[in-house]
């Protein structure tokens, strides 16, 4: 399982590389910020991995997408599919965040995101027994509309 784990900690740090504003066919929050639309979404995203969403998860990962250890666009569509596809539970939970500005407009999120196969992760219960947790340094860019992931790292906790 840990090796699932891993794979999976890969996918959700990709996820969570993503950012995007509202979608296409609303009008945006005049008062909202962009770091707060960036917590809302990386929020939608973990929810995301939970409710095995590929289409919203791969419309939010840049086609350049890149991560430290040479992750890509293709890397994360098959891990996104793997999971989503699976008839086990996958269960992903935000624990925390943290949101900076980057370079060139660009935002830098800082998560640990828990982990777990074969059932949900509820807010504020315990870890089950085989679930993980990842500090994620992910980097989000403007793409049009939205804010879509252009690397990053993750590590295990």
């Amino acid at each position: 399982m840990g090796a699932s784990l891993s794979s999976l900690a890969a996918l959700v740090s990709a996820l969570l590389l993503v950012a995007c504003g509202p979608a296409a066919d609303t009008e945006p929050a005049a008062a909202r910020a962009p770091d707060e639309q960036i917590e809302v979404l990386v929020t939608a995203l973990v929810d995301a991995v939970q409710a095995k969403q590929p289409v919203f998860v791969m419309d939010h990962v840049a086609g350049a997408f890149k991560d430290e250890r040479g992750l890509d666009y293709f890397g994360v569509r098959s891990l996104v599919e793997s999971f989503a596809f699976r008839d086990e539970e996958v269960g992903a939970r935000l624990e925390s965040l943290a949101i900076s500005p980057g370079e060139n407009g660009a935002q830098r999120v800082s998560a640990r995101v828990s982990f777990v196969l074969g059932r949900r992760l509820s807010a504020g219960a315990p870890l089950p027994p085989g679930g993980v947790t990842y500090a994620l340094e992910l980097v989000f860019a403007k793409n049009g509309v939205r804010w879509q992931a252009t690397g990053g790292s993750y590590r295990r906790e």
